[in-house]
C-alpha cells in the first residue's frame, strides 16, 4: 500500500491533528533545549553546549510526537477503512486502542469485511452480503468474495 492511498482513506481532521501534533512537538523540544542547560546548571553555560541540547532535545520531541502522529493516523486508518466496510468504526477503533501489543490492529485486519457497495436505487450502503437493500428494499445482487481470499489449500 501506498502513503498516498494509505493517507487518502485516513479522515482529514485526523491527518491535520496529527501534523500539528508534529510540528507542537518538534517547537516543545526546541524551546526544552534552549532551556534545559539553564534549568539544569543555574549558572552561566556554554555556547555550544546550549546549540547541543537544543538539537537533542528537538531530535526527541520530533521523534516522541512523530510516533504519536504514526498512531494516530493508524487509528484513522482504521475508522476510515471501517467505515468503507460498513462496520461499526468507532468500535473498531476502541479495540485497537485498548486490546495491547498492537493486537487490536490484527484482529481488525483479519476479522474486517469486504468493502462495502451502494444500492442503484437510493445511493445508501449496503453490505456485500444482503440481498436486499436495507433502506428501500429492492433487490441486491451480492457479489461473490475476489478467487484471491477464497483459495484454499488442497486436500492430499
Amino acid at each position: 500500500m501506498t502513503t498516498q492511498r494509505f493517507l487518502s482513506v485516513v479522515p482529514k481532521p485526523v491527518r491535520t491533528s496529527a501534523f500539528i501534533l508534529v510540528i507542537c512537538g518538534s517547537f516543545i523540544g526546541l524551546i526544552m533545549g534552549f532551556l534545559w542547560p539553564s534549568i539544569q546548571h543555574r549558572q552561566h553555560y556554554d555556547t555550544g553546549m546550549a546549540i547541543l541540547a537544543a538539537v537533542a532535545c528537538l531530535a526527541a520531541g520530533m521523534f516522541f510526537s512523530c510516533l504519536i502522529a504514526t498512531w494516530l493516523l493508524c487509528l484513522g486508518y482504521v475508522y476510515g477503512d471501517a467505515r468503507q466496510r460498513a462496520m461499526q468504526p468507532v468500535l473498531w477503533v476502541l479495540i485497537a486502542i485498548f486490546v495491547p501489543h498492537l493486537l487490536g490492529f490484527l484482529l481488525y485486519f483479519v476479522l474486517r469485511q469486504p468493502i462495502s457497495s451502494t444500492c442503484p436505487h437510493c445511493g445508501q450502503t449496503i453490505s456485500v452480503y444482503q440481498r436486499f437493500c436495507p433502506w428501500c428494499g429492492k433487490p441486491h445482487t451480492p457479489q461473490p468474495p475476489s478467487a484471491s481470499s477464497d483459495i484454499r489449500p488442497a486436500m492430499s
